[in-house]
């Protein structure tokens, strides 16, 4: 990065403050410096203490030299990063209207907190990861009103991006960098196009609101608590996560078309809710898949890991539910064409005030209690070599009526006469 600013050993005092902390203390105790239009290179601080400081369009240039120990109440207005630097372990610092050149990193250590950067610009030019740059911290990080394209950022222990505008981007909060801290995320009015993955991560809890995305990967997560999304848009949505204790959709949308549009691992978790979603119906598309696969150890498992499984409201052309082991599953108030629930193996099935145009398959399934309310059925239903101990319907639901359109081969199931 070309300056023509004057190079920080030629600010006498203030360069001497910075070199050394206990000079600056003698001196003039905890006053504000302030260092404005300087570069900051080829001159090496390392692990020497910073505090009350402001920096104002300062360019810093380099890579290694600058590895603060430890950076409390520091302020940068307007500065421009490029290189390798080690902010210390922070504590209030703030990165207002700055910017990291592509490929340039720039990280707080384990246990920082209230580290900001507001307005700020991380804008890499090559698609490929291994040249990507990155920002954020191995404790807590803020990003405000950012926007970064080909970067990487982070905040291990806790992450909070809002009114963000990113493309392609990872995120990946790991608790082996934080100290064994799993993350609180939370992510508000962004708009996140192309790609945006979290391979793998580990959180505390993942909240999401007022966002859109192009894809969000969050395969092979590992979360502690819940991940919340209310009012999200996406194209692609991966939620096949590696183990969690709920997963609550709310007014969440899938737009996107193709393979892969829309996974969540049912099995995995142990509540699921989706409330008043959206999942794509494109025809030639891959179904939505929220079940299970015959080989997981979370089909086996006995008792199952997933207790509650709850469709309310839920629109999509179709949906594959198949391999799904969970002690309840509610569908209330559904509109399929088709809804595919081969060899599950559930407690309670519910299915209330819903519509299946086309067919409702429960092939091989074993369940323990099925209810039926108010359930239209236009087609088919299959209930091949399901076995269901006890059976009931209400509502006006009367599968009798389905005639040859019913196939219950193999089945135990009785009809009331």
């Amino acid at each position: 990065m070309a300056t023509s600013k004057k190079n920080i050993r030629e600010f006498g005092k203030i360069f001497q403050y910075l070199k050394d902390p206990e000079l600056r203390k003698k001196e003039i105790g905890d006053a504000l410096l302030t260092i404005e239009g300087a570069e900051i290179s080829g001159e090496s601080f390392q692990y020497v203490d910073w505090s009350h400081i402001l920096f104002k369009n300062c360019d810093f240039v380099g890579a290694y030299q600058i590895k603060i120990g430890n950076s409390t109440d520091v302020r940068y207005e307007d500065c421009r990063f490029s290189g390798i630097f080690g902010y210390g372990k922070t504590n209030r610092v703030h990165f207002l209207r700055c910017a990291w050149t592509d490929g340039s990193i720039g990280y707080a250590g384990e246990k920082s907190t209230a580290l900001v950067f507001e307005s700020c610009r991380f804008v890499g030019t090559n698609p490929d990861r291994n040249h990507w740059g990155g920002v954020g911290s191995d404790g807590e990080a803020e990003f405000i009103g950012c926007t970064a394209k080909y970067f990487v950022i982070e905040g291990h222990a806790k992450l909070t991006l809002r009114q963000c505008e990113f493309e392609d981007m990872k995120c990946t909060p790991r608790s082996k960098e934080s100290g064994g801290v799993f993350a609180d995320v939370l992510i508000e009015g962004c708009k996140l196009r192309g790609d945006f993955s979290m391979v793998p991560a580990d959180f505390q809890s993942l909240t999401i609101r007022d966002s859109t995305f192009g894809t969000l990967d969050l395969s092979k997560a590992t979360l502690k608590g819940e991940i919340l999304m209310e009012r999200v848009n996406a194209e692609k949505m991966n939620l096949a996560v590696a183990s969690g204790k709920a997963i609550n959709l709310s007014g969440v949308k899938i737009s996107g078309s193709g393979q892969k549009v829309f996974y969540l691992a049912v099995n995995r978790v142990t509540s699921v809710l989706l409330n008043d979603c959206v999942l794509p119906s494109a025809p030639d598309s891959e179904a939505p898949w929220l079940g299970g696969a015959e080989q997981e150890p979370a089909y086996k498992s006995r008792p199952p890991v997933s207790q509650s499984v709850m469709l309310k409201n839920l629109k999509a052309s179709r949906i594959d539910a198949t391999y799904l082991n969970t002690a309840r599953l509610l569908v209330d108030g559904g509109n399929f064409q088709e809804v595919d629930m081969r060899n599950g193996r559930i407690g309670s099935l519910e299915i209330s005030n819903t519509s299946i145009a086309s067919t409702l398959n429960l092939g091989s399934s074993v369940i323990d209690s099925l209810m039926l309310s108010s359930v239209a059925f236009s087609k088919t239903l299959n209930l091949s070599n399901t076995q269901i101990k006890e059976f009931k319907q209400v509502g006006g639901t009367d599968i009798s009526k389905l005639g040859r359109n019913l196939n219950k081969e193999g089945s135990n199931i009785k009809l009331p006469r």
